[in-house]
């Protein structure tokens, strides 16, 4: 039976036994009740850590961001945002539906918001008074899209600088915010300091099974404990869970840099078959065009499937592949090993 390797996403990085042994020992309350002493320890320790008067932890990175979203905003204004962040692709709907807002997506071409951008958004001429109102500024960092791309923080700040002219709060989506962090040697509160609230997730790539971070002014965060109870993401004893965000927290950030080398690593070898061609990756994703294979990336995942590589597909040419706790350079080896494999049996069946 051939050992399947799994590189569709960091959110299938492996609970260590540390961590486990983490959370069986967590000493737990009741959070509704103020009791969990936990997660009370939990959000001291990340409003320190991202350099905000408080932190609430949350199931998801999405309930963060729509606590967010729900904070700065009134119904009926705007979001001006990326079109190719999470907030546009996968939570548009829950924007629309529990904030009543709308998105006002701008096309980038990297996945950096600009002044300039944010400018044109702002001051369209089709401006009129029955439009919506800008309310908030929205940036992501990592860029999912775009492969975990970083944004730098002199570009946040930038942006920071244009926003308060116009009198806008900023919002990160940084749901792998740790990566961009270890990347650059920037740290966690430095990015945080370019936004009014930050979103970081524990179930990505640093490996914990639940849950996310929101931080920022304590009075939104305030409101954002009675919005987390009418969205349905009220939490009892949380502290199990609290307890692996912790240790993650503890253990699992440096170590961001081997995901980063293991993800330089497969793109260096990958492209050795003349099938595939892939950009230097920044982070933890490789966003590989396998369409000199012969094949389109819906056929390339199955053909990966086949041999005990799971890809996701990207888009019609591309797939995603990303490192992980959990993968190591010899799982590296034989995964490029085996999609060289993919390409060397198309070839051979194209040329038959």
């Amino acid at each position: 039976m051939v050992l399947e390797i799994d590189l569709r996403s960091d959110t299938l990085s492996v609970i260590t036994p540390g961590m486990r042994r983490a959370m069986a020992d967590a000493e737990v309350g009741d959070d509704l009740y103020g009791g969990d002493p936990t997660t009370r320890r939990l959000e001291r320790y990340c409003a320190e850590l991202l350099g905000k008067e408080a932190a609430l932890f949350t199931a998801s990175g999405t309930l963060s961001n729509q606590l967010a979203l729900r904070g700065h905003t009134r119904r009926g204004s705007e979001v001006i945002t990326d079109a190719k962040y999470h907030i546009n692709f996968f939570e548009s709907a829950a924007t629309a539906d529990l904030s009543g807002v709308v998105l006002n997506p701008v096309d980038t071409p990297d996945g950096v918001l600009t002044p300039a951008l944010l400018d044109a958004a702002v001051d369209r001429k089709r401006r009129v008074r029955l439009t919506s109102d800008p309310a908030l500024v929205w940036v992501e960092n990592t860029v999912n899209y775009h492969g975990g791309s970083v944004v730098r923080v002199d570009d946040l700040a930038a942006l920071r600088g244009a926003a308060l002219t116009k009198g806008l709060p900023l919002h990160m989506d940084g749901a792998r915010l740790p990566n961009a962090s270890v990347a650059t040697g920037t740290s966690l509160a430095e990015y945080a300091a370019t936004v009014d609230t930050v979103a970081v997730s524990f179930a990505k790539a640093l490996g914990a099974p639940f849950g996310s971070i929101l931080a920022g002014p304590a009075d939104l965060i305030e409101q954002a404990v009675v919005h987390r109870l009418w969205f349905g993401g009220g939490l009892h004893q949380s502290g199990f869970m609290a307890a692996a965000a912790l240790y993650a927290l503890e253990h699992n950030i440096a170590r961001l840099a081997d995901d980063h080398a293991h993800a330089r690593l497969l793109r260096d070898l990958l492209v050795e078959h003349p099938g595939f061609s892939a950009p230097e990756p920044a982070t933890n994703m490789v966003i590989a065009d396998v369409s000199g294979t012969g094949l389109d990336s819906a056929a390339f995942v199955r053909a990966a499937a086949e041999v005990g590589v799971k890809a996701a597909r990207w888009t019609d040419s591309q797939v995603r592949l990303v490192t992980r706790l959990g993968v190591e350079e010899s799982t590296v080896r034989e995964a490029v090993r085996r999609l060289h494999r993919v390409a060397e049996r198309h070839d051979a069946l194209t040329a038959g």
